[in-house]
This record gives C-alpha cells, sequence and structure tokens, in this order.
C-alpha cells in the first residue's frame, strides 16, 4: 500500500463523518457521469437519496458498479515554486453496487441523512417522500489518504 494510504475501519468512518459531499463517480450508456451529493455512513453502508427519475437515479438503479470519493480537512499548500503549490488532505476513496433502500432499511437511512445535516430528525412532507429513492451503497472496498 501506498505511503500516507490506509483501510484502516476507524480512518474511514472519521472522514465520511466530517465529510458534507461524497461525489458519486457513474457511468452508464451515455459514459462518465459524476455528481455530489448529500450521505451518511451507517456501519458499513452510504445512504444518499434521489429524485425517482433523472440519469443519476436511473443509473443507481441499473445495479452498474459505482466509485465514490470525499475530502476533508483541505488546506492549500504553498511556496516560492509552482511545484510546492498544492493540498494538504485526507479524503477516503472506494467503490461498491448501489441498491434501492426498501423498508425499515429505507427510513433508517433517511433519518440518519437527516440527522447528519440537520442535528436532529425532523419530520417529512409525505408528498417529497412519493418521489425520493433512497440508496444503500454497501462499500465493496475504501481507503483513506492523507497527504501533508
Amino acid at each position: 500500500m501506498r505511503k500516507g494510504v490506509t483501510n484502516d475501519p476507524d480512518a474511514i468512518r472519521d472522514v465520511c463523518g466530517r465529510a458534507d459531499v461524497l461525489w458519486l463517480a457513474l457511468c452508464d450508456d451515455e459514459g462518465p457521469y459524476c455528481v455530489p451529493v448529500n450521505f451518511v455512513l451507517v456501519g458499513q453502508t452510504l445512504y444518499l437519496h434521489s429524485g425517482r427519475k433523472g440519469r443519476k437515479a436511473r443509473i443507481l438503479t441499473s445495479g452498474r458498479p459505482l466509485a465514490f470519493s470525499m475530502a476533508v480537512d483541505l488546506k492549500l499548500r504553498t511556496g516560492d515554486t509552482a511545484c510546492k503549490y498544492g493540498y494538504r488532505f485526507r479524503s477516503v476513496m472506494g467503490r461498491g453496487i448501489p441498491r434501492i433502500a426498501e423498508g425499515d432499511e429505507r427510513r433508517t437511512g433517511l433519518d440518519a441523512l437527516v440527522r447528519k445535516y440537520a442535528g436532529e430528525v425532523l419530520p417529512c412532507d409525505e408528498r417529497v417522500l412519493e418521489i425520493t429513492e433512497v440508496f444503500a451503497v454497501d462499500m465493496d472496498a475504501a481507503s483513506v489518504r492523507t497527504k501533508e
């Protein structure tokens, strides 16, 4: 494994817990597609939501593998030459296969998402829930990279 890279579950949970945005790398017959989404990690499963229509939802329901990334602790590194510029960060990169969360798992995922971003579970508008899909991504692989 490369220097600064680890598969440590605690490091993965730390970055996932602090990151605000997850970047999904998806692919369909039109080609690659990358989109930022809100997300939450519960155990080894990432939860995200989407409308039930559109390209993202079509790809997520297809069963095709996806990749994802997120980053925290971003800080610009500067210097007196161009080669010294860059960023310090901690990131998670991984992959998995999405599936629709159903039944109790759907509610668990939604409640966890709301708790992450709102700090508490809030009531949901039933009309919005009818057009919202909750996806679960069981991580096949994930690693943390720390760049100093």
